[in-house]
């Protein structure tokens, strides 16, 4: 009796041993990079300072720019010389004048008049002659080195600027003497030579002025 007692109890106590199983194997996972990306803020548009500009076009030489809004198309009027720019109406401030007979002239004052004006200066010339224009077949870069020489003691011998889609010479020359610095560009388009000159570009707000325009400058075909 105590025999079968004793293994009815064995028998019973691996029964309650293998009805417990082991708990399943987990895959240890790392735990997640809570840690947010970096934001990258995209950089505001520039914007476009000559946007709301008009556009003068001369079709007969196939070239275009832009200018300030609110300038006066045509040449200043008289009544706009009897007074210094700091007592001139509005309309007196800005005047692009194609009825130059030497090219398409620009003039324009800058800055607050209770700090004083800036005058800036921007001149297309294109003239019809043959003192102006180089030779039909001959190297206008190298005609203009010695035509213009006095401009610069260092004038290239080729081009050193693409301008509008075309090759172009660009020359400083620095004031002194009683003379204001200026900018020249020379530009050969179908046989006929333009020159865009600008005066007075020392200063830095000159300079951008100068810049925001010859950056409309285009040349059709």
């Amino acid at each position: 009796m105590k025999k079968m007692l004793f293994v009815f109890l064995v028998m019973l106590i691996l029964t309650a041993c293998t009805a417990v199983e082991s708990p399943p194997t987990q895959t240890e996972v790392p735990p997640a990079d809570t840690k947010a990306p970096p934001t990258v803020t995209p950089l505001p548009p520039t914007p476009d300072l000559t946007a709301d500009w008009p556009e003068y076009i001369n079709t007969d030489l196939g070239y275009s720019f832009k200018y300030p809004a609110g300038c006066f198309l045509g040449p200043m009027g008289s009544h706009c010389k009897q007074n210094p720019p700091e007592e001139r109406p509005p309309e007196c401030l800005c005047f692009l004048n194609p009825e130059d007979p030497y090219g398409v002239f620009m003039q324009s004052f800058l800055g607050d008049p209770a700090e004083g004006f800036i005058m800036v200066s921007f001149y297309v010339m294109h003239l019809d002659t043959e003192a102006f224009n180089p030779p039909e077949g001959e190297d206008w870069v190298k005609w203009v080195k010695e035509k213009w020489s006095y401009l610069s003691d260092e004038m290239p011998d080729e081009a050193n600027l693409t301008f509008g889609g075309l090759p172009a010479v660009r020359i400083y020359t620095p004031g002194g003497g009683g003379g204001s610095s200026a900018d020249n560009i020379f530009v050969e388009k179908d046989g006929k030579l333009i020159l865009i000159s600008m005066i007075n570009v020392e200063i830095e707000e000159q300079r951008e002025f100068y810049e925001l325009i010859l950056a409309t400058f285009q040349f059709s075909e």
